[in-house]
């Protein structure tokens, strides 16, 4: 190594160490005046630098927080990696943070990074803040999509007709005598028959009695697979920034993936309907699928009910009920 190389690295550590104090001192500088400026309820003094209180949460989880509670008092402040979190153990303070004028505030779900892309922009029922765009959303799914004529007309009539047809073709299946049948592949196709039915109005077609799922059905199952596991992973993201900047693990690129998918799927749906509906403009709104309406409501208020509110409200119905629904199935079967 040269004189000057040497030289040039000897040069470079007193940067770098300036650098790394600047940028710690800065973090602890911003700690420090952010805890005094939002008034936090007391909490453990003891914190680990950019992890918090997140080391010291032991399971079971309800037992160190009732340890906290006895110490600091029912309502306590930790610190989760650079979030800051409220505790409330008291079930009369509970009723009274939702009754009193924190309510609206109580009321919004925080935006975390994890969800961004999966919410639709935090657009999502579920994730929505109180507002216009939630209380729009709450009403078309009360009013039209949930209601009890809806839920009665799609509820036993659905379900007895996607069952029959799920026995028929493991009846056909095993004519010829004893046949192996993948149960879990099987269920979920069922709930994604009755719930396209619920959606769109659209039956599952199969290439044979043999395919234990519809070509759609898997294309779905494939991304709700996905996108659960790595919402989870992504969820360290929430409270460690670091991993986020630096795409730990290759979450961020393996969920946008994953979420293009969903939402090219989604689209595809509409679009269908919306064909669907051009052709056959006199149906009622009980004929229709949840899309169909949505698309009727779009035709009145173009400006509220856009693609992108009613692919929001899908995306609920498609991930939530796919898990949920198959998960509770096989639960019941296996119980019984």
């Amino acid at each position: 190594m040269s004189t000057a190389e040497r030289t040039m690295e000897m040069g470079s550590f007193p940067f770098f160490y300036v650098a790394a104090i600047t940028f710690l001192t800065a973090l602890l500088l911003r700690s420090f005046l952010t805890k005094k400026r939002r008034r936090l309820p007391p909490g453990p003094a003891l914190a680990v630098p950019f992890l918090g209180h997140l080391p010291f949460l032991k399971k079971p989880l309800h037992a160190t927080l009732a340890r906290l509670a006895a110490r600091h008092g029912p309502v306590f402040s930790l610190r989760l990696g650079s979030r800051p979190a409220v505790v409330v153990t008291s079930a009369e303070l509970a009723r009274e943070c939702f009754s009193s004028d924190l309510d609206a505030t109580i009321a919004n779900r925080p935006h975390f990074p994890s969800v961004r892309e999966v919410s639709f922009d935090y657009t999502v029922l579920t994730l929505a803040n109180y507002g216009a765009h939630w209380r729009a959303a709450r009403r078309v799914a009360v009013v039209h999509l949930l209601s009890a004529r809806r839920v009665d007309l799609m509820s036993d009539a659905v379900v007895a007709r996607e069952l029959r047809a799920l026995v028929r073709r493991l009846a056909r299946l095993t004519a010829g005598g004893a046949a192996r049948v993948e149960l879990k592949r099987r269920l979920f196709d069922l709930s994604h028959s009755v719930l396209m039915e619920a959606l769109a109005r659209s039956r599952n077609t199969y290439s044979d009695d043999e395919a234990d799922m519809s070509q759609e059905a898997r294309e779905m199952k494939d991304v709700v697979d996905a996108i659960v596991p790595l919402v989870g992973v992504a969820n360290l993201w929430d409270y460690l920034p670091v991993l986020r900047w630096f795409d730990w693990r290759g979450v961020g690129r393996q969920l946008a993936d994953t979420t293009s998918r969903r939402n090219a799927f989604i689209y595809k749906l509409i679009d269908r309907e919306r064909r669907k509906q051009q052709a056959a403009a006199d149906k009622q709104e009980e004929e229709q699928g949840m899309i169909g309406v949505m698309l009727s409501l779009q035709k009145s208020e173009p400006d509220l009910y856009t693609d992108n509110f009613i692919a929001a409200l899908v995306a609920v119905s498609l991930c939530h009920r796919f898990h949920s629904s198959s998960v509770t199935v096989r639960a019941l079967i296996i119980s019984n």
